[in-house]
């Protein structure tokens, strides 16, 4: 079997090739490349990830979807109400919260969990040897990393005792530090012995409530056994002679590609107009919490009558397609001391809680951008995903837009990309085809605009990165 694999985690190739040699699917590559993500992409990602899936499978010839993202602790803990307020450089000027009370029940465990059982091949040990290794043997990060780091390393991650201790090589030479998270592997190498469910009961969860409990955080045991992935919310959209399918819901990328892929047909004299009316109707209507899901549905439904985060593709021969988009926001700077295990600070994320932080959110699965999609076209089938926060659904629909006009995926990856705001500002790569006026025009390839990532097979398998982010990708 063959099998192909598109990233913005460099490691992941090195992931792959470590168990090329005993004949993997693409369900093995995908959950090696995802742990390893998680432990050499810093700040990007983390091992308490949550994120979505959209797979077809082979078999079955059935396409589905996985929603494993952030859910809200059900209760908020008086006395543990205290703001971290962070503020950095990046993406121009971003305010977020760190500190434990910022952490939500993440699902990445479940879905691989899920992955594993259904679809892979290799025993668990085969799979997460690589990233145990490279965990205890350490590693240079990620220029994304570096990229991110540059503005978030001290004011979010040097604050904590624990994280300074294991991120000082970082501090005194981010270029060349190398990074040894023992605990981290000590922890992978538990998973390996027992599954991936183990995160959320016995030692691992114990140990991870523990430091959100002594650090002012809110999760609890309940929490943890509690949390259930969602099954097939999808849709199925047709947009000129491609087939979408993606989550209906309550993640609200999937419907923002659709409303962005709308906004970019016809004249673009008002191309930024439609644009901003894009952004402002997701905030206007869309970010809230409650039944988010039929609202969605629904939206998506007329569409069919008349876009800090971590991608993963991987195809193979046998005709499965997996694409995963997943984060840890941009990380609350927590590590839990006996396990290596970063938190994540999603409940800090300003922008994702419409509520305010810590506001009426319990129990709630927290707003999504991601949107992992599958593509029928007239050449096969393939996936494609993107990290980038809001920038998600305007890269993916620029990109799907591109491939209607061109018919190749790699060169519709590389155009040059933009992204218009909610006030009506934008930003831009140079040789945008677009006349956009009130633009800032940042460096080509960017890494604000995401990291397009495509793999598939039609006459044979293919595999696309993103210069914008790591260009990684491979096959055997």
């Amino acid at each position: 079997m063959k099998v192909s694999l598109a990233s913005t985690s460099e490691y992941t190739v090195k992931a792959a090739e470590s168990i090329s040699d005993l004949s993997p699917n693409a369900a093995d590559v995908l959950i090696t490349s995802v742990v390893t993500a998680m432990v050499t992409e810093l700040g990007v990602c983390s091992p308490t990830s949550a994120g979505l899936l959209t797979f077809h499978d082979g078999e079955r010839n059935t396409q589905h979807t996985i929603d494993g993202y952030f859910i809200s602790p059900n209760s908020f803990k008086k006395g543990s109400m205290e703001k971290h307020k962070i503020t950095m450089t990046y993406g121009g000027h971003i305010e977020t919260y760190a500190g434990a009370n910022t952490f939500a029940i993440p699902g990445i465990y479940k879905i691989l969990d899920f992955i594993y059982k259904n679809y892979s091949s290799l025993p668990l040990k085969n799979l997460l040897e690589f990233p145990i290794k490279i965990s205890k043997d350490g590693f240079k990060i990620t220029q994304p990393t570096k990229d991110y780091f540059i503005h978030s390393l001290k004011p979010l991650y040097m604050w904590h005792d624990e994280s300074a201790k294991v991120l000082k090589p970082l501090e005194e030479d981010l270029e060349n530090g190398v990074v040894k998270l023992i605990k981290l592997s000590e922890t992978l190498a538990h998973l390996s012995d027992n599954d991936f469910d183990n995160f959320y009961y016995g030692d691992i969860a114990n140990e991870v409530l523990k430091t959100i409990e002594d650090e002012g955080g809110h999760a609890t045991k309940k929490d943890f056994e509690t949390y259930e992935i969602i099954h097939d919310s999808k849709f199925e959209h047709y947009f000129k002679d491609l087939k979408i399918t993606g989550h209906n819901g309550p993640s609200i990328g999937g419907l923002m590609v659709l409303k962005y892929l709308d906004a970019l047909q016809g004249s673009s004299k008002q191309i930024e107009k439609k644009l901003q009316d894009v952004y402002l109707y997701r905030k206007d209507n869309l970010e809230f919490f409650g039944n988010r899901k039929d609202k969605v549905g629904k939206e998506i439904k007329n569409f069919n009558i008349s876009p800090s985060t971590v991608q993963v593709n991987t195809s193979d021969t046998d005709n499965n397609h997996f694409s995963i988009t997943f984060s840890s926001g941009y990380g609350s700077g927590v590590i839990c001391k006996n396990t290596g295990m970063y938190l994540n600070n999603s409940l800090g994320e300003i922008e994702l809680n419409p509520q305010g932080f810590l506001g009426e959110t319990k129990g709630e699965r927290l707003i999504s951008n991601m949107s992992p999609l599958i593509i029928n076209s007239k050449n096969g089938i393939v996936t494609i995903g993107s990290p980038g926060a809001d920038r998600i659904s305007s890269s993916l629909a620029q990109v799907i837009n591109n491939y209607t006009k061109n018919n190749n995926w790699k060169i519709s990856i590389d155009e040059p990309r933009y992204h218009v705001n909610m006030d009506g500002t934008s930003r831009s790569e140079p040789g945008v085809k677009v006349n956009i006026k009130n633009t800032t025009t940042t460096q080509a390839n960017d890494m604000y605009f995401g990291g397009v990532c495509v793999t598939g097979y039609d006459s044979e398998l293919f595999s696309h990165g993103d210069k914008r982010r790591g260009d990684a990708n491979w096959k055997n």
